[in-house]
């Protein structure tokens, strides 16, 4: 299930950068009501590099509020 949601959520970010590029708001309006959307949107701060390290923190935040 962790593994499903951490690949979920870079499929997310990735359509972000690469599908919606200059129309990143019609990715917001798509996404905003996704599970994943809030720590999508905060992994946005965060370079490519370092997601790999942060998106796993940034998902335990989502169990701890659930």
């Amino acid at each position: 299930m962790r593994e499903k949601l951490e690949k979920e959520a870079y499929k997310l970010r990735f359509e972000y950068f690469n599908l919606y590029e200059n129309k990143e708001t019609k990715w917001h309006e798509k996404y905003r009501n996704h599970d994943l959307y809030n720590i999508v949107v905060k992994s946005l701060d965060y370079r490519f590099h370092e997601i790999g390290q942060v998106m796993p923190k940034l998902l335990e935040e989502l169990d701890i509020n659930r």
